[in-house]
């Protein structure tokens, strides 16, 4: 699984937030106030998403270590079983007994390549849930308190919701950054503390 695909994923879903305030400009002439994110710039530097692919990454590779380590194991047990049959060193029924065991191994270790994709795809979508979250509700108080009505998102390598804007529509991403990377920090520092205490 590459970053690429985890960063477009996570970010994709994130392409339009809008506050539930009124869109259109008010009777009294007051205009809609609209910025945008590059989901790009803060894919790569917000620091809890980063956080949390590199733990997703980690165990993805250990996950794949140890189905590799069984299946070298079955692929030794087979070339040994296959030279002692060839020896003539077995009889019909210790060959017959041994093929069932190497395949029911073979089937276990299928069954755990699933069993562990599919977990690894859930825990991928969990990570994407709550980076999703997260920015959502940094987006909910800064657009309420910078009274924006509309926050949109693009991407650079991806069909893009902003492909040009007026001086007036901002361009948050780098306080967006800056404000959920100050919000991780804060907690990783909590959670420190809280340790220490122990």
């Amino acid at each position: 699984m590459k970053k690429l695909l985890f960063v477009v994923a996570l970010i994709a879903t994130m392409v339009s937030c809008q506050q539930p305030q009124q869109v259109a400009a008010p009777a009294g002439g007051t205009t809609t106030k609209i910025a945008y994110i590059n989901n790009d710039t803060l894919s790569v530097y917000y620091k809890y998403g980063e956080d949390r692919y590199r733990e997703f990454q980690a165990k993805v590779e250990k996950s794949q270590k140890q189905l590799q380590s069984r299946a070298m194991k079955l692929q030794k047990s087979a070339e040994s079983f296959e030279k002692r049959a060839r020896a003539g060193l077995m009889s019909q029924n210790d060959i017959r007994k041994k093929q069932e065991e190497l395949g029911l191994k073979q089937q276990e270790i299928q069954i755990a390549q699933q069993a562990q994709s599919q977990g690894l795809s859930a825990e991928e979508a969990e990570i994407q849930g709550e980076v999703r979250r997260r920015v959502k509700e940094f987006l909910d108080a800064y657009s309420a308190d910078k009274n924006y009505s509309i926050v949109l998102g693009y991407s650079d390598g991806v069909t893009s919701t902003v492909i040009w804007s007026t001086p007036s529509v901002e361009d948050i991403t780098q306080v967006v950054i800056d404000g959920l990377n100050k919000e991780y920090e804060e907690e990783l520092n909590a959670q420190t503390s809280e340790e220490k205490s122990k």
